[in-house]
């Protein structure tokens, strides 16, 4: 099976997926399919996942499958007309709630003037959780849908960690996230001896709003803001962070949650993100996206004494559900499934 893989960006700070979709395309090269990726925007420096053939240009030749990452965008409107192939789409979060709500009046006219068409004319959809299809289903896109989460490559999370009294966000710093919430929970609580560290890119000027906020609730000497991290530099931040803090009003996925975990970091999210399994689990806190609900958790955990014990849960399990290996087992299939359907 030969299948082509599109996306926006591989640039690290335009967020997940420009992580995610190069995974999920090197796992499935690994589970045996020919995967070529395309990215209307590529890093001089970019080396693609092995057994992957990058595209600089759509290319000319023939795929079984185009699998599309993300909605709304120029280039998945150029692929949706482009795409000889069936063609599936992964929205990567954008048809979410929050999201639909996030420049409602731009979104309403892209959908009647080419999106609702886009998506209707795909052949089928990729989505990283449960809660995401059902999602799709209900705003009337009919196709199957397979649920396929993202995954993390476990060989860099190898190696101790020194536990600081910090609690860590990481993650683009975008008014989806729910910083100013957190600001709030954390000025309600005034957590003593604690550290929170804020290392992302900014999105639209929302750091200097976030700083601001911090100023005026008198945290500057407990609030640090840092910019982006990559490389070893933010798997030391994850590891050393005694907790991780997503306090997102949405996420498709959140794969920043999953590396946490495989740090050994327990974690504090929001019902926001698929994440209920942090219950389940026994490792992290997973709460309504609202002040209140985030100080709750907050006082639970920095209070805790299971913290440790909590985080070694947490990597047992993303350990076991969200290796590449199987993953790449689980999208290959998918695509048969669709292709013996054709």
């Amino acid at each position: 099976m030969k299948v082509l893989h599109t996306v926006s960006s591989l640039h690290l700070d335009t967020g997940g997926p420009a992580r995610s979709v190069p995974g999920l395309a090197g796992a499935a090269a690994k589970a045996g399919a020919e995967v070529h990726l395309w990215a209307d925007q590529i890093p001089d420096d970019y080396k693609a996942p092995e057994g992957v053939t990058l595209h600089h240009t759509l290319p000319e030749e023939k795929f079984d499958l185009v699998h599309d990452h993300g909605v709304w965008l120029p280039n998945n409107h150029r692929v949706a007309k482009w795409a000889k192939a069936p063609r599936i789409v992964s929205p990567r979060g954008m048809l979410e709630p929050w999201a639909l709500n996030h420049n409602k009046w731009k979104k309403k006219l892209a959908w009647w003037l080419y999106q609702r068409k886009n998506l209707k004319t795909a052949a089928a959809f990729h989505a990283t959780a449960e809660s995401e299809a059902a999602q799709l289903k209900k705003i009337g896109l009919s196709q199957p849908s397979f649920v396929v989460p993202n995954g993390i490559d476990f060989d860099e999370f190898e190696g101790d960690f020194v536990k600081e009294k910090t609690v860590l966000f990481l993650s683009r710093v975008h008014p989806k996230k729910g910083l100013p919430m957190w600001v709030e929970a954390w000025k309600t609580l005034a957590p003593e001896g604690w550290k929170m560290r804020v290392v992302g890119p900014d999105e639209g000027g929302h750091t200097d709003e976030v700083r601001a906020l911090v100023k005026e609730a008198g945290l500057q000497d407990e609030w640090s803001f840092e910019g982006s991290l990559e490389g070893a530099d933010k798997l030391a931040a994850l590891g050393s962070a005694e907790l991780f803090a997503l306090p997102t009003y949405s996420e498709n996925f959140g794969i920043v949650v999953a590396e946490a975990l495989a740090a050994g970091t327990p974690v504090i999210t929001t019902t926001g993100t698929p994440w209920e399994g942090l219950h389940e689990h026994q490792c992290g806190w997973w709460v309504e996206p609202t002040v209140a609900d985030l100080t709750r958790a907050l006082r639970e955990a920095v209070a805790s004494d299971e913290r440790r014990a909590m985080g070694q849960r947490g990597a047992n399990w993303v350990k076991e559900e969200f290796a590449w290996d199987g993953i790449g087992r689980k999208i290959t299939n998918a695509y048969q499934e669709l292709l013996d359907g054709h």
